[in-house]
């Protein structure tokens, strides 16, 4: 076989594995759209409505964003109701010669678009390091002092700052509330422990007792005990837990950043649920999550390697019996004791 057979071969099986992927994908897309439906007839919304968003996560599509709009608007969760009908809108928009489906996830849209629930966390006092969270999802201090379409539900909202008492709340949003301010208040400060002062005693100091010398007394002599040449902390062994804690501590930075990209990734879509999206916040704290995410990845790298490092420096370090060389001491004797391997 030439090379220019193997290449086009290769080719041709590159493009029969993406036509298999792509069907399986809507094949999947596809039973999860009628199961969705199937289970809203049946009167089951709320599983009908996960199979419906289900289908969509794996393949978009301006019918499924539509059936989902209006399973979840039946279920009064009208803010994602509107951001179903919105992206809908959109997607009919840009793939063109759907004027009927575009009309109507617009007009869908702005029906539903009257009965949203808002949202404001208000942040009059800010404090250095303050981290706002509404039911632990960050909110960006771009979010705050403004309205947020959220469906209804109870949350938790949260303040919280290095050196400050934390702030907690809990808000309920039903379907009839248009508009729910929660101002953060100005948050207590921690107050820092004073060191203890040493208690000084007025009374005069007691004359301490005198001494009497004692007569000296016989002492036998020294018993010479051979110390074992095995050492478990060695050079090496400190040296690996040293490793193995700062591994540890690389993998936690990794978590950390792993969590932001998700929280940063959320708080995008959330602020923008469109494919295409001119929101420069959304934008940014996409890009930022991408950033998260990459700096997670090398932490984690970095954090097994050095892990791995440390434990083959454990086995490397083990200590050997090295030969002691002890005076021997006794009665009316002085010399040498060795002990040790040889």
């Amino acid at each position: 076989m030439t090379l220019a057979e193997s290449t086009r071969v290769a080719i041709a099986a590159a493009l029969v594995l993406q036509v298999s992927s792509a069907q399986a994908q809507s094949a999947e897309a596809e039973v999860l759209f009628r199961d969705g439906r199937r289970l809203i007839q049946q009167g089951s919304i709320a599983a009908g409505c996960d199979k419906l968003a289900a289908s969509e996560r794996l393949e978009p599509s301006v019918g499924t964003l539509l059936n989902l709009g209006d399973c979840r608007e039946r279920l009064e969760m009208f803010a994602s109701s509107w951001a179903a009908f919105r992206k809908a809108e959109a997607m009919a928009r840009r793939a063109g010669r759907d004027e009927k489906r575009q009309a109507e996830a617009g007009r869908r849209a702005a029906d539903v678009e009257a009965k949203l629930s808002n949202l404001v966390i208000e942040v009059a006092q800010p404090v250095e390091g303050l981290v706002v969270r509404r039911d632990d999802v960050i909110v960006e201090t771009a979010s705050w002092n403004t309205a947020v379409p959220v469906d209804p539900d109870t949350y938790t909202i949260v303040a919280e700052a290095p050196g400050y008492r934390p702030w907690r709340t809990e808000v309920p949003i039903h379907p009839n509330t248009r508009r729910r301010v929660v101002s953060v208040p100005s948050l207590e400060r921690v107050p820092t422990p004073r060191a203890a002062e040493p208690v000084v005693s007025s009374e005069p100091p007691s004359p301490s007792p005198m001494k009497v010398a004692e007569p000296p007394r016989k002492v036998a002599p020294p018993a010479v005990v051979l110390a074992q040449g095995d050492r478990t902390w060695t050079r090496t062994r400190k040296l690996s837990v040293g490793l193995a804690g700062l591994g540890a501590a690389t993998i936690g930075g990794g978590i950390y950043h792993a969590v932001r990209a998700t929280d940063l990734h959320r708080e995008a879509d959330r602020l923008c649920p469109l494919t295409t999206c001119g929101d420069t916040t959304a934008l940014r704290k996409n890009d930022e999550a991408q950033d998260a995410a990459t700096r997670a990845n090398i932490l984690y790298v970095a954090g097994g390697a050095t892990i791995v490092i440390a434990t083959l420096a454990w086995f490397a370090g083990a200590p050997d019996r090295e030969p002691i060389v002890a005076p021997a001491v006794g009665p009316g004797e002085v010399g040498i004791s060795f002990a040790g391997k040889f």
